[in-house]
C-alpha cells in the first residue's frame, strides 16, 4: 500500500524551512470584509505560511486560497523610497526633501485657491488608526477630506444602513436565503462555506436576484434586471410566498448595488421590505449589506463618506492613501483637472506612475492596525515584518507633515493615537475582546419608520463585484501564485464555469 504523506504540503511553503524556525503571530484577513482570523509564520523578514486560526463566529477552521498563498506579492513592486516627479520622471529623494516640497505646495496651494481645493481621499481596505490620523491631520490645516475610494450610495448617519443586521453564525439557523447582486463565493469565501454548511444540513433554500454565477449549493435564479427586485417588493413574485413561510428569512445583497446611480433607492426599496415584514408578518426580515473591502464599515464609523467623483475633479492637489485600484486616477480624474497628485502607496502600480510625489508606506502585516469586519466586529492585525528600507507608518508621514505646516499633532505615538480615537469611537478600544452581539437588535428598534421609495430605478441589469477572484488588490495583483491561479481561472471558465454568467457573455 502506497501512502501519499506529502499529498497536502503547500507547494510555496515546501522545503523552505523547519516548523521550529518559525515565529508567528496572530492576525486577519484583510483581502474581504469578513476578517477571517489567521496565523502567519515567518522567518528573519519572510513571510513563509499563512495558516487559519479557529474563531467559530466568523470563519470556524477556514480560510480562503487567496490570503493562504498571497504572501509572494508583499515584496514585488514595493516602495522602498520617496520619489519627487523632475522633468516628467520619478526620482528618489530623500524624506527630508520630500516632505519639505510637499508642505510647500500644500501652503501655496491652499493660500492661492483655498484648503478647500486640496482634497484627500483614502482607501477602504487600510487600517482604523490610518483613517483617523488622516482625518485628524485634514481637519487640522482645513482641508478636504472626500472620503474613501467607493462610491457607495448610502447615508452614513445610521449604522442600520451599512452593517449585517445579523452576525455572521447566526445564518446557520436561517431557512431562506435571497442574494441581491452578490456572489459570497467570490465575495465572501468563508462566508460562502457557513452557507453551503447549512445548504447540506437540508433546512435552507437560496435564490438569487442578479447576475448568475456558478455556485457551491443550487439557487433559484430569478432575473438580471431590477424588474424582478420591484415585483417582489411589491409582493407579487413567486418568491414572496417562500419569504412569508420562512420562519428566519434573511436577504444578503452585494455592495456593487449601492454603486449604482438609483443605489440609494434600492436600498430604501430593501427596507421598506423589511419594515412590511415587521407589521404584516410580525417576524423580521434581516437586509445584509456584503460589503468586499477590509474597512469600509470602520471608516463609516469614524463618519467617513465614501467619496464623489464631481469633488475629485474639483481638487487642485489630490492626495490619496492605500489606493490599490491601478484604474482609479483614469476612471475619476477628467483631462488631469488636478495639478499636483500625491500618493502615498506600499506598492508601485500605474497610479504612481502619474503621481508627482510618492510616499512609501507599509503593508497590513508590517503593522499593527484595527478593522472592522462588514458585521461592525472589531479586531485587530500584528505586527510580523519591518517594512523595507525608507518605507514608513502612515500615521508618522502625516504626523511629521503636520508639523512641516507648523501645526501641533494631537499625538506623538500610537498609543496616544489609538487613546485619541477610542473617545470617538470606544468599541475600537476592545478589538478581538469584544463584540455587542444585541447591538443590531438595538438599531431596528430606533428606526422603526424609513422614508418612502420616491426615486427612479433604471433597468440596468445588476452587475457582480468580483469576476476575477484573484486579482483584487495590489498585495494579489503582484503575487505570482495569484497570477498564475488568475490565469488558470481564465483559461479553464468554459469548462467550469467559475466566472460570472455576465462576463462569460460579454
Amino acid at each position: 500500500m502506497l501512502l501519499l504523506t506529502g499529498a497536502l504540503t503547500s507547494k510555496p511553503y515546501a522545503f523552505t524551512s523547519r516548523p521550529w524556525e518559525l515565529r508567528s503571530i496572530q492576525s486577519i484577513d484583510t483581502l474581504d470584509a469578513i476578517g477571517s482570523n489567521i496565523r502567519i509564520d515567518f522567518k528573519e523578514s519572510e513571510v513563509l505560511r499563512i495558516l487559519p486560526r479557529k474563531n467559530l463566529n466568523i470563519n470556524e477552521n477556514w480560510i480562503s486560497d487567496k490570503i493562504r498563498f498571497f504572501y509572494d506579492g508583499l515584496k514585488r513592486q514595493r516602495l522602498t523610497n520617496p520619489y519627487v516627479k523632475i522633468n516628467g520622471e520619478l526620482r528618489p529623494a530623500k524624506w527630508k526633501r520630500t516632505i519639505s516640497n510637499l508642505s510647500s505646495l500644500l501652503k501655496v496651494y491652499s493660500f492661492e485657491y483655498g484648503p478647500s481645493k486640496v482634497g484627500f481621499v483614502a482607501s477602504s481596505s487600510i487600517d482604523l488608526e490610518t483613517l483617523y490620523a488622516l482625518r485628524n491631520f485634514s481637519n487640522s490645516y482645513g482641508f478636504s477630506f472626500l472620503g474613501i475610494d467607493n462610491n457607495l450610495k448610502l447615508n452614513i448617519d445610521n449604522p442600520f444602513n451599512y452593517r449585517f443586521q445579523n452576525d455572521i453564525s447566526d445564518f446557520e439557523k436561517a431557512d431562506f436565503c435571497l442574494f441581491i447582486g452578490t456572489n459570497p463565493r467570490l465575495e465572501a469565501p468563508t462566508f460562502n462555506l457557513r452557507l453551503r454548511k447549512i445548504f447540506k444540513k437540508g433546512n435552507t433554500s437560496f435564490a438569487c436576484v442578479g447576475s448568475n454565477f456558478s455556485s457551491t449549493f443550487p439557487f433559484n435564479f430569478l432575473g438580471l434586471c431590477p424588474k424582478t427586485l420591484i415585483s417582489i417588493t411589491e409582493g407579487k413574485h413567486p418568491v414572496c410566498k417562500h419569504l412569508a413561510q420562512a420562519k428566519d428569512p434573511k436577504i444578503i445583497f452585494g455592495a456593487k448595488l449601492l454603486e449604482r446611480i438609483d443605489g440609494c433607492v434600492i436600498h430604501d426599496l430593501l427596507n421598506n421590505l423589511a419594515s412590511f415584514f415587521k407589521v404584516v408578518f410580525k417576524k423580521e426580515l434581516s437586509i445584509n449589506l456584503l460589503h468586499s473591502e477590509a474597512n469600509t464599515v470602520g471608516s463609516f464609523e469614524l463618519g467617513i463618506n465614501p467619496s464623489i467623483k464631481s469633488d475629485l475633479n474639483k481638487c487642485k492637489v489630490l492626495y490619496t492613501v492605500g489606493i490599490e485600484k491601478p484604474y482609479f486616477f483614469d476612471d475619476n480624474l477628467k483631462n488631469n483637472s488636478c495639478a499636483i497628485l500625491v500618493v502615498q502607496s506600499s506598492h508601485g502600480d500605474k497610479n504612481t506612475n502619474m503621481a508627482d510625489i510618492v510616499l512609501p508606506s507599509y503593508t497590513f502585516v508590517e503593522k499593527t492596525g484595527i478593522y472592522y469586519n462588514t458585521e461592525g466586529r472589531p479586531q485587530k492585525t500584528q505586527r510580523a515584518l519591518i517594512g523595507p528600507n525608507l518605507s514608513r507608518e502612515d500615521w508618522q508621514i502625516f504626523r511629521v507633515l503636520l508639523e512641516s505646516l507648523n501645526k501641533i499633532a494631537m499625538f506623538e505615538t500610537k498609543t496616544q493615537l489609538i487613546t485619541e480615537m477610542a473617545k470617538i469611537l470606544p468599541s475600537s478600544y476592545f478589538a478581538n475582546l469584544w463584540f455587542d452581539k444585541d447591538f443590531h437588535m438595538k438599531q431596528q428598534s430606533l428606526f422603526k419608520t424609513r422614508p418612502k421609495n420616491s426615486g427612479k430605478i433604471y433597468k440596468m441589469p445588476f452587475k457582480l463585484l468580483v469576476e476575477d477572484f484573484y486579482m483584487t488588490s495590489n498585495l494579489c495583483y503582484f503575487s505570482k501564485v495569484m497570477a498564475k491561479a488568475s490565469n488558470l481561472l481564465r483559461s479553464y471558465n468554459n469548462n467550469y464555469k467559475f466566472l460570472s454568467w455576465s462576463s462569460i457573455n460579454k
